[in-house]
């Protein structure tokens, strides 16, 4: 184990852009850590997301989207290898909505995953290629939802939206930031590069993003309670799993999983109302579905709101939520079957 720390070393730069809410941002990556040695998710994506970008940036657009074209047959192809870790989480999330009354057949929701992930990558070289005025064509709102979340705006000074990792989630806010000033929180990626890729496309896409990795979680603390102030719609994506001794434990599925409660607990600090959204994706096209707010001082009272919502809709149209493709999820899925399957029985 020692050895293995004093092979592992960082280095770090400083991101400067006008996206950036706090103008300027150190990325901290490390260096022939585990993610460097193994080839798994992240090390597969700090490969090949860099070498997309370039084609994107310096090729036609049918051949920087060949690549991706190619993926994607391969893990259709891949559906019927039984094992696929993907087509089991599709499976697991057919048989909890079953019980739920509805009837999901596995393979069509392992196929629109694809397709609408195909779709997001489509929408992203839209807006390098065609502008920003062509991806909001992509994407519903409608106007009764967006007079809701201004009034939400006027009445308590600030909202936070919270989101799970949906294709389109990103895309899904543009049109509301055309009338409401917005901040995203955005989990960057471990490596430098990959960081900067993001920067350039949320500055593209002219939304005020803070980036959180590596950055000092009491500096963004004081960043949203301020912003929380001022009128604005904040949105952080929360159903990432989480071990740690700080997790709050919700039910979802018929089980318990841990969620972090940091941004539940922002919003019940600053008294500010919390509303789950959901982003549909079919295909390229992208609509918003938005709960009910809750204003609550109670931290696992706000969390247990939005994960309620997010379990009803991911039941409704799991092949909207990219992280069935998660692998911690889809240990959490495969004990909330198996765990449902023994009640039954």
């Amino acid at each position: 184990m020692g050895s293995q720390n004093k092979q592992t070393s960082y280095r770090s730069e400083v991101i400067r852009s006008p996206t950036l809410y706090t103008e300027e941002f150190t990325v901290q990556e490390e260096v022939g850590g585990r993610n460097h040695r193994s080839f798994g998710g992240t090390r597969i994506k700090a490969i090949i997301v860099p070498k997309i970008h370039w084609l994107l940036l310096h090729t036609p657009i049918f051949i920087a989207i060949a690549p991706v074209r190619l993926a994607v047959l391969v893990l259709r192809a891949l559906y019927w290898w039984r094992r696929n870790p993907l087509r089991l989480s599709c499976e697991h999330i057919c048989n909890i909505a079953q019980r739920a009354g509805h009837s999901h057949q596995p393979r069509q929701v392992y196929q629109q995953l694809l397709t609408n992930l195909l779709g997001a990558v489509k929408n992203y070289f839209d807006l390098y290629d065609r502008g920003l005025d062509f991806a909001l064509d992509r994407i519903q709102l409608s106007s009764t939802d967006g007079t809701k979340i201004e009034k939400l705006v006027k009445d308590h000074g600030g909202v936070l939206l919270m989101v799970p990792h949906n294709f389109g989630t990103s895309f899904s806010v543009l049109e509301m930031n055309r009338t409401l000033p917005l901040l995203l929180v955005v989990r960057n990626s471990p490596t430098i590069e990959r960081t900067k890729i993001a920067v350039d496309f949320f500055t593209r896409m002219q939304i005020s993003i803070i980036l959180v990795r590596g950055g000092n979680p009491f500096q963004l603390s004081r960043t949203l309670f301020s912003v929380l102030k001022v009128g604005k719609v904040v949105t952080a994506t929360v159903d990432k799993l989480d071990n740690s001794k700080n997790r709050v434990e919700v039910d979802m599925f018929g089980s318990q999983v841990g969620l972090s409660p940091w941004a539940a607990r922002i919003a019940a600090r600053m008294n500010v109302p919390v509303v789950p959204t959901y982003c549909r994706s079919r295909g390229r096209q992208l609509s918003m579905v938005f709960g009910s707010p809750l204003i609550s001082k109670d931290t696992a009272e706000l969390m247990q709101h939005y994960a309620h919502f997010f379990e009803r809709n991911i039941i409704e149209d799991p092949a909207s939520w990219a992280f069935l493709g998660d692998k911690h999820w889809a240990k959490a899925l495969r004990k909330a079957n198996c765990r449902a399957k023994k009640t039954a029985d």
